[in-house]
């Protein structure tokens, strides 16, 4: 009767894990936001540091963000916080750096920080299957930091 209880659970489908994903092209934010599935679940796109600093604390906090959002990214679902900030390789590391020092530590949990590392330079125009890489890059990275406790909000870099 006991394995018959594991077998089911185990049938169940798992929640997708909510993250915030910062890239500056909508074209590659949104084929990585949908590579991610089911795994993940983006909630929010955000394509530049002005638009992190405005709404980065609500967004953290499980709140919807304090202006409307400026694309049709992720499903802005806002109910459950984000586990995960995930920024693509276009994103200035310097930003990345100052964004985790001003919002880390303020949900209510741990948050995986993922960047892509910035001696890595974006190509100039993605061609095919970088969105595909991208995509595998931030899987095994949140693998990574749940690997290690899934506690710090040290930046991961892929």
């Amino acid at each position: 009767m006991e394995n018959s209880t594991i077998n089911e659970q185990s049938k169940a489908p798992l929640e997708p894990i909510p993250i915030i994903l910062c890239g500056k092209s909508l074209e590659t934010g949104n084929q990585v936001t949908h590579l991610l599935r089911p795994e993940f679940e983006v909630i929010h796109f955000i394509a530049s540091f002005e638009d992190a600093q405005a709404n980065f604390a609500d967004l953290i906090a499980g709140r919807g963000p304090k202006s409307p959002s400026s694309n049709s990214i992720g499903s802005h679902d806002y109910k459950k916080p984000p586990r995960a900030i995930v920024f693509g390789r276009a994103f200035d590391p310097n930003h990345v750096i100052q964004l985790n020092q001003i919002y880390r530590g303020i949900g209510n949990g741990p948050v995986a920080w993922i960047a892509g590392d910035s001696d890595v330079k974006p190509p100039g125009n993605p061609g095919p299957g970088y969105a595909e890489k991208a995509a595998d890059n931030v899987k095994r990275a949140f693998a990574r930091w749940k690997e290690a406790g899934g506690i710090t909000e040290d930046i991961v870099y892929y």
